[in-house]
């Protein structure tokens, strides 16, 4: 947030050495229902549920091997909406602007 600075969400792809395959990585804030996890949609169409795996100083982390539905529905789309909920059970939806997205991707494919 502009105005604050506090982190809403992070989300970035990398493709490890070892096996190539691209995985979804994203990063939220303190003070969420864990048990709810994450919800990725894609132009406002629902696309999968993350688990929260593991949360340390910086925040909160979900990770996904990303598969070929999924790579060609972020180069495709012009939004993903990453929903989590507070501990309030109140659902909080950040839209991350996929503008760029299959030029970047096309970059770290080596």
């Amino acid at each position: 947030m502009s105005n604050t600075g506090q982190l809403l969400v992070t989300v970035s792809i990398r493709i490890p050495p070892d096996t190539h395959e691209p995985v979804l990585l994203i990063q939220t804030p303190f003070g969420l229902h864990l048990p709810a996890g994450l919800k990725l949609a894609i132009d406002d169409v629902a696309i999968t549920s993350l688990p929260l795996q593991t949360c340390d100083g910086n925040g909160c982390y979900a990770a996904q091997v990303v598969s070929a539905d999924l790579l060609g529905s972020l180069q495709r789309g012009n939004n993903l909406t990453v929903t989590f909920q507070d501990t309030t059970k109140r659902d909080i939806a950040v839209p991350v602007s996929l503008n760029g997205f299959t030029a970047a991707y096309q970059k770290i494919q080596g």
